[in-house]
């Protein structure tokens, strides 16, 4: 799933949509990329379905990376 910003590299991170108001501009495009998390991001502790969402993702349940 893509979000509604139309960014690129750093820009699709979660730290940055969420910065730009993505979970309330576009909360069902939010959910697509938080529900059922797989990654968590060791900088600012987000999770997400797919590790290109997060600045330093590691495996959720692990801090390896």
């Amino acid at each position: 799933m893509q979000p509604c910003s139309d960014s690129q590299n750093h820009s699709k991170h979660l730290c940055k949509l969420t910065a730009d108001g993505l979970h309330r501009r576009c909360p069902e495009d939010y959910k697509g990329l938080v529900e059922n998390p797989q990654y968590v991001c060791k900088s600012c502790g987000r999770v997400a379905v797919q590790k290109d969402f997060l600045c330093t993702p590691v495996a959720l349940g692990t801090w390896e990376e």
